[in-house]
């Protein structure tokens, strides 16, 4: 059984290639926050990258598959006249599909427009801590790893065969910790669900 999944692996493998030529890439990326992401950010920009491999449909089409790595620098808040501090971490795995159209009919050359959908894992840590002179030290700590659905919309322009650059905006939920403040000590940090939008400027290099 499992020499026949290999055979059907690697004859859907060969008329794939045969049906469509495949190209291998990658990005990088820096994110900038909007929305709830950017309050609680603290306004932060982040920075990614992804692994993607390409499949060219008809004349001006380009279907990528990508996997997604991001990261945000933590971001703190401090309130006045206290020793209380919050911090929120944030960092995701996605992976997903842009379908890219050429609009001059040059994949190699060019402006495109494009247009993903996928899913990705937020790792989210929250914590907060307070020290003051009436009353002792305490923490508490949240970590909330959920799965959303991501969508992106973008336009972008092919230098050469190789380089290219975009601009997408993205979006997705993810949960953050509720404004107003944390009492510490709790046993966890009180969150609820947010909209995350990132407006991402992406190089892109494909071989």
């Amino acid at each position: 059984m499992s020499h026949a999944r290999t055979l059907l692996c690697l004859a859907l493998g060969a008329s794939l290639q045969a049906a469509a030529p495949i190209h291998f890439g990658g990005a990088i990326h820096v994110n900038a926050p909007l929305a709830d992401l950017k309050t609680d950010l603290n306004n932060k920009l982040g920075f990614g990258g992804s692994f993607q491999v390409s499949f060219e449909t008809g004349e001006r089409g380009l279907l990528r598959t990508r996997l997604d790595v991001d990261h945000f620098p933590v971001s703190t808040y401090d309130r006045s006249n206290s020793n209380y501090r919050e911090e929120v971490g944030l960092n995701s795995l996605g992976v997903g599909a842009d379908w890219l159209y050429a609009f001059s009919g040059n994949r190699n050359r060019g402006g495109y427009g494009l247009a993903g959908i996928g899913v990705l894992r937020w790792f989210q840590t929250f914590s907060a801590t307070d020290h003051s002179g009436s009353s002792s030290w305490s923490s508490s700590d949240t970590k909330k790893n959920r799965v959303s659905p991501w969508l992106a919309l973008g336009l972008g322009y092919q230098v050469n065969r190789t380089v290219g650059l975009e601009l997408r905006g993205v979006a997705s939920r993810y949960d953050g910790p509720n404004t107003g403040g944390l009492q510490a000590p709790f046993t966890d940090v009180p969150t609820s669900l947010r909209t995350a939008v990132a407006t991402q400027a992406v190089l892109t290099l494909r071989w």
